[in-house]
């Protein structure tokens, strides 16, 4: 797990960053596996989003802190391909590491998947946002890249 700042507005926006891509193909490291993990957990517990159902759904069947290795069935898998068919870009099959100056990867018209997830992962942490790691659902090796992050 990385870290990322990019500009928003007057201020610097913080974001949480994987090291490798997650997903189809990928190499699926155990920190931003449960990063990715944890996004879609947000994703189905935020009821302020409008989202497709179909996304909803897929999000709500991803477990947070569960092992993966990229198979297609998985419900990780089935998530990040359900979130590339609704928002329309990149389908790929997996989440991105966020590159660049901005959390856009061509221009503007799409948001790196990854920055999405976190957003949710802000909402969902509220005051705590960005010590996760408080948070009960907040896999265990996803928690200890963040106290080690934070030196907590």
């Amino acid at each position: 797990m990385k870290i990322y700042t990019t500009p928003f507005e007057n201020d610097d926006k913080f974001f949480f960053n994987i090291s490798a891509n997650v997903g189809l193909n990928s190499l699926n490291k155990t920190e931003d596996v449960q990063l990715v993990q944890f996004g879609y957990f947000a994703i189905a517990q935020n009821n302020f989003a409008d989202l497709p159902q179909e996304l909803r759904t897929a999000a709500g069947n991803v477990v947070p802190g569960a092992s993966y290795a990229g198979a297609a069935n998985d419900p990780l898998t089935i998530a990040i391909k359900v979130d590339q068919k609704v928002r329309g870009g990149t389908q790929d099959g997996h989440v991105s590491v966020i590159r660049g100056a901005t959390t856009s990867y061509d221009g503007g018209s799409h948001i790196f998947l990854l920055a999405r997830l976190v957003n949710n992962i802000r909402s969902l942490s509220g005051k705590d946002f960005p010590r996760i790691d408080k948070h009960p659902k907040c896999p265990p090796a996803l928690a200890a890249s963040v106290r080690r992050c934070f030196e907590v």
